[in-house]
């Protein structure tokens, strides 16, 4: 039998097995007509194609004893359902099953994940202000031991790995739950990326997706750690950036070509033991769709209005640290920033460090795709933020010096080719133009990739993707960063990746 697959010797070996070591002539007789009528069951249900099983049949009918170890009923048992679950599985992933085979809770899970591989190199300019000028916030707030400086000179080569495995299950037509894995650090909520060269240690994998979704009509809920719910670009939220809490979406049809949607969200940001100022994060949006189709224009557009509450920082008593937790656990740069610390010994001044505007977000984001001769799409993004919670008295007063409102940002993005990289051979071209100023948006949460991340940027980003086989792409992106106000820093970035998706 070793034509036989292991799933199906093993169901045949299960079923089949009989507390003897050696059968008798008629008992052989017996198993053999039984061996026989589970191969051709098997024919009948899909799972043997008939050529295996005419080789399985001539080396049943072959004469001699028949010999069967001996399997406790319990372990036959054990792994019977064992087998089955082999079998289930096997079917649904290779698609060889007939319709109703499969058992339900096998065919209500989806499993989806991709694989991407990265070669960076980031290039700082030599007329760059030195390191004292930019101070590194999360660090800083982390060591509480002195200013640390962000690199300002050095360039940078990585090469990085992301890996995403995630799980949705189907409980009926209204309830499912997600599950994802992901690599990355647990400290960087905006990036899941892998850097190599750590002296062989493995990588870090953390759930970035943990949710009950539920769907009734056309309003649907999502309550747990999910992705984003907003329609956005990465000029406030950066691609890989998850939320907590929850998301209630309406998307009403308005003609036979309109739907509309509206989502609010409550996301709790950082929740505080000691006080009930937790950190949060609402948002409300409304817009229509047009789904484009491949003789016509498709169209969405939004607007939102995000307010984060309890996200200014405040002085500590003198002499406490009442009101420390009020500083950023997580940042990257460019935002306003003070010191909220008490603290007064001159050898140990313990800063810490807190954002010194509100946020208060009007954004209006806009697209229309339409098709090309070719079988191509032409995609037009962009992409508008006002922060309307900047009090410049407010602000000067906190951080101890007149700090003029820089509040506005935008982005404009041009596609041509392919809509997604499905296929060998498919593409696509971009070049996009993003101006982000100081207190635009929050700078924790914004693109992570374009001048290395956060605000006070301006530059354009580049961007080709080619199809190398199915569901495989090689990109390459090119980011060129400079600052608009603060002291010089210009950054540019290659991204040269391999991304497969499963």
């Amino acid at each position: 039998m070793k034509s036989l697959s292991r799933p199906t010797a093993l169901l045949a070996l299960a079923l089949c097995a009989t507390p003897v070591l050696a059968a008798p002539e008629a008992d052989a007789e017996q198993l053999r007509a039984a061996t026989i009528k589970l191969i051709n069951m098997l024919v009948e249900q899909g799972v043997l194609t008939r050529e295996k099983a005419d080789a399985l049949l001539a080396e049943a009918n072959k004469p001699g004893p028949v010999r069967v170890p001996y399997m406790p009923e319990f372990q036959r048992k054990e792994l019977k359902d064992e087998v089955e679950l082999d079998l289930a599985a096997r079917a649904a992933r290779e698609g060889w099953a007939k319709p109703g085979s499969v058992p339900a809770w096998v065919r209500s899970l989806e499993w989806e994940g991709d694989l991407r591989t990265r070669y960076q190199y980031d290039d700082y300019a030599s007329s760059n202000s030195p390191a004292a000028f930019f101070t590194n916030v999360t660090e800083t707030n982390r060591q509480r031991l002195e200013v640390s400086p962000a690199t300002t000179t050095e360039d940078r080569t990585r090469f990085r790995v992301r890996a995403r495995a995630g799980l949705t299950a189907k409980v009926d037509e209204h309830w499912a739950a997600g599950l994802r894995l992901t690599t990355g650090s647990s400290s960087d909520p905006i990036s899941s990326n892998q850097t190599l060269g750590n002296y062989g240690n493995r990588f870090t994998v953390a759930f970035d997706r943990a949710y009950v979704r539920g769907k009734r009509g056309n309003f649907s809920a999502v309550l747990g750690r999910f992705g984003n719910p907003w329609f956005s670009t990465d000029l406030v939220w950066a691609n890989d950036l998850g939320f907590d809490g929850l998301a209630l979406q309406w998307t009403p049809e308005l003609t036979a070509e309109w739907q509309g949607f509206a989502t609010l969200g409550a996301t709790p940001i950082q929740e505080v033991e000691l006080s009930r100022e937790d950190k949060w994060l609402y948002g409300l949006q409304a817009g229509v769709t047009r789904l484009g189709t491949a003789e016509r224009m498709g169209a969405r557009f939004g607007l939102a209005y995000y307010h984060y509450d309890n996200i200014v920082g405040e002085y500590s008593t003198p002499g406490t640290s009442d009101r420390e937790y009020t500083a950023v656990q997580f940042a990257q740069k460019g935002n306003t920033y003070f010191n909220v610390s008490s603290s007064t010994d001159p050898l140990r001044p313990l800063p810490l460090l807190a954002l010194a505007s509100e946020f208060r977000l009007v954004n209006l984001t806009g697209q229309v795709d339409f098709p090309v001769p070719g079988g191509r799409r032409v995609a037009i993004t962009g992409d508008y933020v006002r922060n309307i919670g900047f009090d410049r008295a407010r602000v000067s007063e906190r951080v101890g010096r007149d700090v003029a409102p820089e509040t506005t940002g935008y982005q404009i993005r041009v596609a041509f080719g392919s809509p997604e990289m499905k296929a060998a051979h498919d593409w696509q071209a971009s070049m996009a133009y993003k101006r982000l100023e100081r207190d635009a948006v929050v700078d924790a949460y914004t693109d992570g990739d374009f001048r290395l991340g956060g605000t006070d940027a301006k530059g354009y980003i580049l961007g080709l993707s080619y199809g190398v086989g199915k569901n495989t792409a090689a990109s390459v992106r090119y980011f060129s960063g400079d600052a608009i106000s603060g002291a010089p820093l210009s950054i540019d970035v290659l991204q040269v990746e391999l991304n497969v998706r499963f």
